[in-house]
């Protein structure tokens, strides 16, 4: 069985250490020791074969170092030639795991659909504009700023009840506060909340119009308004107790006439 060490493996994998760690416990592959040396801790030739498969990564080749001169006519000479096979190991070690972690990066970058930043030298420099000409004293006080006339803000909008022809063959009531009502046209639920209602919106089959309750006229009677290609048509209704879904697809029929 071949030996790797942590670091040997690292520089093979082009990762760093902590990614080598979380691999190898995903992959529940234990360390193994140096045969000869039991402080030395390493992974065997066939587990990085296995990480390699699993991670899709192809391996670097192993590190060749040359062999100890017999002797040198300088120590110290020798002594740094020795090292440096093991700092060019150590730097490509650094090197493969900048280049995972940038790969890394990249595919985050394109799963999210995010775009890199673009650096602030690299811009392109807007075009310099001039500076506003500076107001007169005479207009500065005669006119006042635009910033401190207070916008007066914009009214909710009057959302009415709906009754509306369903797709299931069937007429709905909506309140715009209480949602689907529980009742159904032409019951005597409906006669109660017709006489409380002020307007509401009709969608029937054969046409549409809005409803407003005339609370001066005797018995409450209805009117129904549209407006049609710049003319209003109004069309007088019947009272709270005889407004039924008949009466409106009436109305609604005959206010859609117009369009003809």
């Amino acid at each position: 069985m071949t030996f790797v060490s942590l670091a040997e493996a690292t520089r093979r994998l082009g990762i760093d250490v902590k990614t080598l760690h979380r691999w190898l416990a995903e992959a529940q592959i234990s360390l193994h020791s140096h045969p000869g040396d039991g402080r030395k801790k390493g992974v065997s030739g066939e587990h990085l074969q296995v990480l390699a498969r699993l991670h899709q990564r192809s391996l670097t080749p192993l590190c060749e170092v040359p062999p100890v001169p017999v002797a040198s006519p300088v120590p110290e000479l020798a002594a740094a030639l020795l090292t440096l096979p093991e700092q060019l190991c150590l730097l490509q070690t650094q090197i493969a795991a900048l280049q995972g972690q940038v790969a890394d990066l990249t595919r985050l970058i394109i799963q999210h659909g995010l775009e890199p930043a673009i650096p602030a030298a690299l811009a392109k420099p807007s075009r310099t504009l001039k500076p506003a000409a500076k107001p007169t004293t005479s207009a500065s006080h005669s006119r006042p700023a635009a910033w401190a006339t207070a916008k007066t803000p914009p009214k909710p909008a009057h959302v009415i009840p709906r009754v509306e022809y369903g797709e299931e063959g069937h007429y709905v009531v909506i309140c715009p506060k209480g949602g689907l009502l529980p009742f159904e046209p032409d019951t005597q639920e409906w006669f109660a909340w017709v006489a409380e209602q002020d307007s509401f919106r009709f969608v029937g089959k054969l046409g549409r119009f809005t409803a407003h309750h005339e609370r001066r006229v005797p018995k409450g009677a209805w009117r129904a308004h549209r407006h049609l290609r710049n003319h209003s048509y109004t069309l007088r209704l019947v009272p709270n107790h005889e407004l039924t879904i008949a009466v409106l697809e009436q109305a609604a029929q005959a206010l859609q006439a117009h369009l003809a």
